[in-house]
């Protein structure tokens, strides 16, 4: 069991921009982290479902598995690899409507 998670939930600028938001989350995004947090023991991603056919923005959820006790210096780890310029964003996600929003949770 992890001690602790990230959560992270993000959406695509639009339509046209999911397969390259998805591709960047995947193959660029996801390792740069697992670099700034090696005890990043898994990462699980997942596109939510509308089940009460609301619409809106599409929604991806990522789940980052995390095996220590530190949680403050995890993200702190995230935020000076930013400011760092080692997390790169990028112009597929969308961050005006549905900007990212980060729950980090440490196990009970």
């Amino acid at each position: 069991m992890a001690k602790a998670v990230l959560i992270v939930f993000t959406s695509p600028a639009g339509p046209d921009t999911e397969a390259a938001f998805n591709d960047w989350y995947d193959n660029t995004h996801v390792g740069e982290i697992r670099r700034t947090i090696p005890s990043v023991t898994v990462v699980s991603r997942y596109r939510q479902v509308d089940v009460e056919g609301t619409g809106g923005p599409t929604r991806y959820v990522a789940v980052y598995e995390i095996d220590t006790d530190d949680v403050s210096g995890a993200f702190a780890a995230v935020a000076a690899a930013t400011q760092a310029g080692q997390i790169h964003g990028t112009d597929s996600m969308d961050l005006a409507t549905a900007p990212p929003v980060l729950v980090w949770a440490q196990g009970v």
